[in-house]
C-alpha cells in the first residue's frame, strides 16, 4: 500500500510546488485601485514594458504592475491624483523625478543617465482596468499598448511597440507607434472628434462602422492601400496608389492615416 501511494504523493506534492511558483510568478509588485469621477483621465506612463486596458468591473480605476528583468527591483510604479483624475507612471527607485498627466519629469543628470542606460535589465507590464466614463492614455517608449472596450477621447501611443485597440465607444482616436503596426476596431463613433493613426515603420489596419463618414488624408512611402469603402474624389481630391484626399460617405470629421515603409488598410466591420 504505501509503495502503490508514494508516487501519488510525490506528483500531489510536485503539482502544490509548481502552483506555488505560479502564484509567486504572478504576484503583482503594485497595485492602486480608486472610484473616479465621471470623465476623469487615466493617463499611463510606462518606458519599458507593455500596458494593457480593459474595461473595470467594479466601478474603479484597478492598476496592476509586474516587474522582470535583472534590474527590476531597481524600478517603481506611482499613482498620482491630479486636477484631471489620476496619472500612472514608470520610474527608477529613489529617481528624483515628478508624475503627471504628461508623463514622468526627471529633475537631475544622474536621473537622466540612470533612465537612459538602466533600463535593458528591467521592466514593468501595466494592466488597468478603466470604467467606461474616464478616459483613458496609455503611452509606452518600449512596449505594446493594447487597449479594449474603451470610450470617449481615447489616444495610445508607442515608440518601440504596437498599438491595438478594439471594441471602441469613441469620439475622438489618436494612436501612433515609430517602429510598430498600429491595428484599431471601432463599434461605435459619436461626436465629431478627429481620428489620427500613424506609424514610421508599420502598417495600418483599421476596422471602421459601415456607417461611417469622414474627410480622408491617406498615405505611405512604400506600402499600398487598400480601402473598403468607397470615395467621392472632390476639386482638391487625389486618389492614387500611395495617397489619398477624399471623403468617405456623408463627410464630416477628419481622418488621417499616415505610415512610411507601411500598407494601409480601411475595412468596414464585418
Amino acid at each position: 500500500m504505501i509503495r502503490r501511494l508514494l508516487p501519488v504523493a510525490v506528483a500531489a506534492l510536485a503539482g502544490a510546488t509548481f502552483s506555488t511558483a505560479a502564484v509567486a510568478q504572478n504576484r503583482a509588485d503594485f497595485q492602486w485601485a480608486k472610484a473616479l469621477p465621471a470623465g476623469s483621465t487615466v493617463s499611463i506612463h510606462n518606458i519599458n514594458g507593455d500596458i494593457k486596458v480593459v474595461p473595470s468591473t467594479t466601478g474603479r480605476v484597478e492598476v496592476t504592475g509586474f516587474k522582470r528583468g535583472s534590474g527590476a527591483d531597481r524600478i517603481r510604479a506611482e499613482a498620482v491624483e491630479t486636477s484631471r483624475g489620476v496619472s500612472i507612471c514608470v520610474m527608477f527607485e529613489g529617481q528624483d523625478a515628478t508624475c503627471d498627466e504628461n508623463g514622468m519629469h526627471s529633475h537631475s543628470n544622474s536621473s537622466r543617465r540612470d533612465r537612459n542606460d538602466g533600463w535593458n535589465d528591467a521592466e514593468m507590464r501595466l494592466e488597468v482596468a478603466v470604467p467606461t466614463n474616464l478616459t483613458v492614455r496609455p503611452a509606452s517608449v518600449s512596449g505594446n499598448i493594447d487597449v479594449t472596450g474603451a470610450y470617449g477621447d481615447i489616444a495610445a501611443s508607442t515608440v518601440s511597440g504596437d498599438v491595438s485597440m478594439r471594441r471602441l465607444h469613441a469620439s475622438a482616436i489618436h494612436a501612433t507607434s515609430v517602429s510598430g503596426d498600429v491595428e484599431v476596431q471601432v463599434d461605435e463613433l459619436t461626436g465629431s472628434g478627429d481620428l489620427v493613426f500613424t506609424s514610421v515603420s508599420g502598417d495600418v489596419v483599421l476596422d471602421l462602422p459601415r456607417d461611417f463618414g469622414a474627410e480622408l488624408s491617406m498615405s505611405t512611402v512604400s506600402g499600398d492601400i487598400n480601402t473598403d469603402f468607397p470615395m467621392t474624389v472632390g476639386g482638391n481630391g487625389r486618389m492614387n496608389r500611395r495617397a489619398m484626399n477624399a471623403r468617405i460617405g456623408a463627410g464630416g470629421r477628419s481622418l488621417h492615416v499616415t505610415t512610411v515603409s507601411g500598407d494601409l488598410k480601411l475595412r468596414m466591420n464585418r
